[in-house]
């Protein structure tokens, strides 16, 4: 439909502009110019239209018609094909010949001239794309780029779908010139072009390969209902489609290198782990076994304080030993991505009452005073990692605040928030060391640990979508507060 339109619109612009000619010959006539004038008109006309139509044909046309309304109208005898003089069969050919050359020569020059702005408007689309695709964060937005600048420049529906590591194929991103045209994706041809790795042709898409270094890394479809692509097309589509290649090959050898890096991290961490452990559990495991062989070498002799006082030494050591290993087994596993969230819908109260109940298990010289509302809230979150965190927070005050200190548990809502506050009367923390406490490794010179504690703390709130913090009490003493979301959109996925 649309091309038979367009060669009405071609055939209708051939007519008036040759009408025109003709008209304005007979009044040059009337006026008394030249038949040699009069055939440079002619010569014009067909000009005219091989610049305002398109292909070879109209001007060809027109030269024809504009040879038989010379002959018709401006030779003797008039309105008549009929020819009297000898020389008038010359006169047409040459004319005949000369509009032919020019009109194929104006319409040369005005495809070649077409040729041209479509070339620099692909350059400009492509070196946007090549821009564009440096700061693609991702395969997805590439894929999205790529069919954008497609659909903007040859005006066809697009896909297009990357290969999965798994050798599947992802969800294809589509864009269409009319939203309710049908596209056709065929699974079928995109499986032939992956394996031979070249263009595939079918009734309604033609299918181009994203060539990688080794593989095709994906396919660009587009859909071609009304008209066939160009040649002109088909190159644009290509050289996009090697823009999307490269593109492609970086995003996976930035993983590549990403990945390194993080091993390269996780080896740095284990150094640091093992060296850190060797040199803070080789002071407990000492005490302990000082304390089991005075007690085995010397028992009998040793009076009833003396042995209390040794047993409490190896409880402590025993309970601190205890303490950093579970600490040290979290931070491997959350490093090695197997610590999993598994959110449920959990009562505030009794995460914070169990937390409290295990670390007064292991120390009776602290009084911890718990404030919660009294309406029930539950929220979705890890009830054991947030009773960990708890108890890392419980210990922490402990550690840092003399015996008989009261310590305060409190939790409240806020904002779609929980905030949970642990609470000490010590001596606080010193400011420069607010923002630094959560880091891995870092201890004071006063405490007794390895610093792993308050870094486990951080990455399980962080998992949960929550933020943890540290501050310093008007009254003196510090608080370590972490707050969760009241509403998570990940439960339950």
């Amino acid at each position: 439909m649309k091309q038979l339109k367009h060669i009405t619109w071609n055939i209708g612009v051939m007519v008036m502009i040759m009408m025109f000619i003709t008209f304005l010959s007979l009044f040059f006539k009337y006026i008394g110019i030249t038949e040699t004038n009069i055939i440079i008109t002619f010569i014009l006309g067909v000009l005219l239209v091989s610049k305002f139509t398109e292909g070879y044909l109209y001007g060809i046309i027109a030269s024809i018609i504009g040879v038989l309304d010379f002959n018709f109208f401006f030779t003797m005898p008039f309105y008549s094909l009929a020819v009297y003089r000898p020389d008038y069969p010359i006169t047409f050919a040459i004319m005949l010949i000369a509009a032919i050359i020019t009109s194929t020569l104006t319409t040369k020059v005005k495809k070649e001239a077409s040729l041209s702005s479509i070339r620099e408007k692909q350059t400009q689309i492509l070196y946007q794309i090549s821009k564009n695709l440096l700061q693609a964060p991702d395969v997805d937005q590439i894929l999205e780029i790529g069919a954008k600048k497609i659909l903007e420049s040859i005006n066809h529906s697009v896909f297009i779908t990357a290969l999965k590591s798994s050798n599947g194929l992802s969800e294809p991103f589509i864009l269409k010139t009319d939203e309710n045209e049908q596209i056709f994706y065929n699974s079928d041809g995109i499986r032939k072009t992956i394996q031979t790795n070249k263009s595939l042709e079918t009734k309604n898409v033609t299918y181009f390969p994203i060539k990688g270094l080794d593989e095709s890394l994906g396919v660009i479809g587009i859909t071609c209902l009304n008209s066939t692509l160009t040649i002109e097309q088909k190159s644009f589509v290509e050289a996009i489609s090697m823009h999307l290649a490269l593109a492609m090959e970086r995003e996976k050898i930035s993983k590549k290198q990403q990945k390194a890096q993080v091993e390269m991290e996780r080896e740095k961490l284990r150094g640091n782990l093992l060296r850190s452990v060797s040199h803070d559990l080789r002071t407990p495991l000492t005490g302990i076994l000082g304390s089991t062989t005075t007690l085995l070498e010397h028992g009998e002799i040793l009076e009833k304080d003396v042995k209390r006082q040794l047993l409490v030494d190896i409880f402590e050591d025993s309970k601190w030993l205890i303490h950093s290993v579970e600490n040290i087994l979290s931070i491997t596993r959350m490093d090695d991505g197997n610590v999993s969230i598994n959110k449920n819908m959990e009562l505030v109260e009794e995460v914070v009452s169990e937390a409290v109940f295990r670390i007064k298990k292991l120390d009776i010289h602290h009084e911890i005073k718990i404030t919660i509302p009294d309406e029930p809230i539950m929220i979705p979150m890890d009830g054991i990692l947030i009773k960990q965190v708890l108890i890392n927070l419980l210990d922490n005050a402990i550690k840092y605040t003399p015996p008989h200190s009261t310590i305060k548990v409190r939790a409240f809502l806020k904002d779609n928030f929980v905030y949970f506050e642990v609470a000490d009367n010590g001596n606080g923390i010193p400011d420069e060391n607010l923002f630094v406490i959560f880091n891995r490794f870092f201890t004071t010179s006063s405490g007794r640990g390895i610093g792993l504690g308050l870094s486990i703390c951080k990455s399980i709130i962080t998992a949960h979508g929550g933020v943890i913090s540290a501050f310093n009490n008007e009254e003196g003493g510090a608080t370590l507060r972490f707050k969760l979301p009241v509403k998570d959109d990940t439960y339950g996925k």
